[in-house]
């Protein structure tokens, strides 16, 4: 019978007089679960790689790539053709007086006027493809948008600060907000699927002396941004009550909002963890078990009311700064959605991208765009696209900056000769 332990990797034999080919077929077990894990790690990566890569084929298909023209049905063109109702047609060229269109049906090109365009629904609508949507950009508001974008990161690395210092991490904010510049840069500019926050929770935790506690601070510090996007959009639908699209996006945003309180109070209140049975199973781990020490660094937050709101309340100015750079570039396209409208949904969009269904959210987003905001009179799938696809851009010219502060080194938050020399 063969009695064997595992410890430090490797399988260590009890009774020198076991069969080696049992002890063999130990080590072979350990390997096939090793393997396992990362067969199961690449099918995830190769699964959201292919949402991604759907999902920007549902963008790509959704765009106008060519300039066109609406022609209102019983609109006359100058040769005596009608068109029986309303329809789209490619603009081949065009000039100081009018737009020359492709028309299929009779095989021929014919000629629109300048004066006929309009945005009524007896006029000819001019569309812009998606090419000459971004060319004719307002470019001020686009710098507007960009700085904007800036202003978030310094707020975020202080909300992360603060939840450390509440769990005795002492850490310079300088720091803080350095490290949450290069979590941006993981996130936005190196291949695959590991995010910056892993990133951030790596250095956090490496001489620290308490993983869990870092860890933990790096997740809740994510909870709390996403919890205070959540409560921008509910406050902001609270004044649109009067529109039948904010009304219903407003009661779902706040059904989620009591759901996540309900469930929070639950997981921190002891007297419910023991109703539930998670105190019990956490004992049972024991305290050496990764899941209870970060369990255990979870609840600690429950003696740190007044930093978790904080960290709340601090998300706000946050999201405040990305809703509006986003708006901004918006209307910087064109779009003509009013500014409260703006300010629900795009929280919404937002916290569907940050699933981790697809690469930044790539085709979620646009597809909640189209359905919110993409309307013929006051946006276009491809302002709604190229809406977005400018907030990315924002995000990776500062991520390709931070690239600087990754290049520099010694991003660490604890100083790793005095972390080598208290482990000695």
């Amino acid at each position: 019978m063969i009695i064997a332990k595992h410890k430090m990797g490797e399988w260590r034999l009890l009774d020198s007089g076991v069969d080696s080919q049992q002890a063999q077929k130990c080590r072979r077990t350990e390997l096939s679960l090793k393997d396992l894990g990362k067969v199961k790690k690449y099918i995830s990566l190769v699964l959201r790689l292919v949402v991604a890569v759907a999902g920007i084929a549902y963008i790509a298909w959704s765009l106008t790539w060519t300039d066109s023209l609406l022609l209102p049905s019983g609109y006359e063109l100058w040769d005596g053709y009608t068109v029986n109702a309303p329809t789209e047609y490619k603009v081949i060229s065009e000039n100081a007086s009018g737009y020359e269109i492709d028309v299929n049906d009779l095989k021929r090109e014919l000629y629109v006027p300048l004066n006929s365009i309009g945005k009524e629904a007896t006029d000819v609508q001019y569309r812009p493809g998606i090419v000459t949507t971004l060319k004719d950009a307002d470019y001020s508001k686009l710098w507007l948008g960009l700085i904007l974008i800036g202003i978030m990161f310094p707020i975020q690395g202080i909300r992360w600060w603060i939840l450390m210092k509440c769990r005795g991490l002492e850490v310079p904010k300088l720091k803080a907000v350095r490290l949450t510049l290069v979590g941006l840069f993981f996130n936005f500019c190196m291949p695959g699927m590991t995010g910056g926050d892993v990133v951030k929770a790596y250095y956090a935790a490496k001489g620290s002396g308490r993983r869990g506690v870092a860890v933990m601070s790096v997740v809740f510090d994510r909870i709390a941004g996403l919890f205070g996007l959540i409560i921008l959009g509910g406050v902001v639908g609270l004044f649109m009550l009067d529109n039948e699209l904010a009304r219903q996006i407003t009661i779902g945003i706040w059904i989620l909002i009591v759901s996540i309180t309900i469930m929070g109070i639950a997981y921190f209140s002891q007297r419910i963890r023991q109703l539930l049975g998670i105190k019990w199973l956490m004992d049972r781990m024991g305290e050496e078990n990764i899941f209870a020490r970060l369990d255990h660094a979870t609840v600690a937050y429950r003696h740190h009311k007044g930093a978790v709101a904080s960290a709340i309340a601090i998300s706000l100015p946050v999201h405040l700064c990305q809703v509006t750079a986003v708006a901004v570039a918006g209307y910087a396209l064109g779009m003509q959605i009013e500014w409260g409208l703006m300010y629900m949904v795009l929280p919404v969009i937002f916290l569907a991208g940050s699933l981790p269904i697809s690469y930044q959210g790539l085709g979620v987003m646009e597809g909640l765009g189209f359905a919110f905001l993409a309307t013929s009179d006051l946006a276009t799938n491809n302002q709604v696209v190229g809406m977005l696809v400018l907030m990315r851009i924002f995000f990776v010219i500062y991520a390709v900056l931070s690239s600087i502060l990754v290049l520099r080194g010694n991003v660490h938050l604890f100083p790793q000769e005095e972390a080598a020399e208290e482990a000695s």
